[in-house]
C-alpha cells in the first residue's frame, strides 16, 4: 500500500519528495535565528541536472517568507552567498546574514531538517 503524501511539508534529502500543486522541493540546508529561519531548498521538478539548477534560498519568520535573489554581479564564494538583499556568510555549524540594512544575523545549523508546520505552511503558500 502506497503512503499518501501531505502536501507542503518539508521533507530531508533522505525521503521522496513531496508534490505540492505545482512544485516539490526538499530542504537542503536549515539555520535558525530568534527572528527566523534561513532554508535552502532545491525545487525537485525541474528539468535541468546542473549543480545550482532548482536551488533557492528562502528567508522565513513567524509571518512571511521571502526568496533571496542571487546576486549575479558579484556571483558566488565558496563558504558564502551573495544575494540582491544580502550576503550569506557560511563557517561550519554557523552562518551570518548580513541585510543590506546594516542589520547582522547570526544563525546555528538546525538538524534534522523540519520546521514548524506554520512555517511549513508559509512556504508551500509562497511556493504555489
Amino acid at each position: 500500500m502506497k503512503k499518501s503524501c501531505i502536501s507542503g511539508r518539508i521533507i530531508t534529502s533522505h525521503q521522496q519528495p513531496i508534490h505540492s500543486m505545482s512544485l516539490a522541493y526538499e530542504v537542503m540546508r536549515l539555520f535558525a535565528s530568534p527572528q527566523g529561519h534561513l532554508v535552502e531548498i532545491k525545487l525537485t521538478d525541474q528539468m535541468t541536472d546542473t549543480p545550482d539548477s532548482g536551488h533557492e534560498w528562502l528567508w522565513v519568520t513567524n509571518r512571511s517568507v521571502s526568496s533571496l535573489r542571487p546576486s549575479r554581479m558579484e556571483g558566488e564564494i565558496r563558504l558564502g552567498q551573495s544575494f540582491r538583499e544580502a550576503h550569506l556568510q557560511l563557517c561550519d555549524q554557523h552562518a551570518e546574514l548580513s541585510w543590506l540594512n546594516g542589520d547582522r544575523l547570526t544563525l546555528e545549523a538546525r538538524q534534522p531538517l523540519t520546521l514548524p508546520p506554520e512555517q511549513r505552511q508559509l512556504i508551500h503558500n509562497h511556493l504555489s
